[in-house]
């Protein structure tokens, strides 16, 4: 049985990092990454097997646009590896990033935060014209029904899909407890592909970041002001809850993990 590993690598969830990790087990030939051709672009699981099966030395799959459910394949074993984020402080982090973009991107995104503080980005974000990219954007990925991320707006029946394939994964991180998810990942894969690194450097950290995810949030709103913390809160209320629901069945399977040793 062939095993491919699939990073779904969900923008601003640690994925620079996780990609350095788990590339240090294969070979350069070996990981392979696919993308659509534009920003917004979304990649389906056929495209993705299809990929795969064009691609027999590939070992390790990473992409940014690649959606849920999981491939299926008689003779390819798929595992999945996808971060969550609390939805405010990726929504920062989404800002420091894109605000240092070149000045030729195309990102609807960057292009507001070049130009602006986090209280204007904000602004854009809760507005009509606003891209997904921070409007209950990891129940829009994981639900994986709408194709144009410049458009996608979450319903609660994405939430619900969402909900339920996070429950299915076999494995999931959450950003802030990243070391712990290592932990459940090399568990999972040990069987598989062997022992894993698990040594790393944080990559594309946002500048002067605070430690505490508590202290992060209390900046942000501090910058944003009550009225408009609020709001953000508010466009993510379904991120919030997928969030939320991830925290538990982590401390579950992290419960579940320590009992085993």
């Amino acid at each position: 049985m062939r095993i491919v590993l699939i990073h779904y690598h969900l923008f601003k969830n640690a994925g620079s990092t996780m990609d350095a990790i788990l590339g240090r087990s294969f070979q350069a030939d070996a990981h392979g990454y696919i993308e659509g051709p534009e920003p917004w672009s979304t990649v389906r699981p056929q495209e993705l097997l299809s990929y795969v099966q064009a691609n027999p030395q590939v070992g390790l799959v990473s992409s940014h646009q690649a959606r849920l459910p999981i491939p299926a394949h008689a003779e390819i074993r798929f595992f999945p590896v996808l971060f969550l984020r609390h939805p405010i402080d990726r929504f920062a982090s989404v800002y420091e990033y894109e605000r240092r973009q070149p000045a030729d991107s195309t990102s609807p995104s960057a292009i507001i935060a070049r130009d602006n503080d986090l209280k204007t980005f904000a602004e854009w974000t809760i507005g009509r014209e606003a891209t997904a990219v921070c409007r209950n954007f990891q129940v829009i990925h994981l639900a994986g029904a709408q194709g144009d991320m410049r458009f996608a707006r979450a319903t609660h029946d994405d939430y619900l899909t969402a909900l339920t394939r996070l429950k299915e994964l076999p494995f999931f991180g959450l950003v802030e407890f990243f070391d712990e998810s290592l932990l459940g990942l090399q568990h999972l894969l040990r069987p598989h592909i062997g022992e894993i690194d698990l040594a790393f450097t944080i990559e594309n950290a946002s500048p002067g970041r605070l430690r505490t995810l508590d202290e992060r949030l209390y900046r942000i709103e501090n910058e944003l002001g009550a009225a408009l913390y609020r709001d953000l809160l508010e466009i993510n209320a379904l991120d919030m809850l997928l969030y939320r629901e991830a925290q538990q069945l982590f401390s579950t399977l992290r419960a579940r993990q320590q009992t085993r040793g």
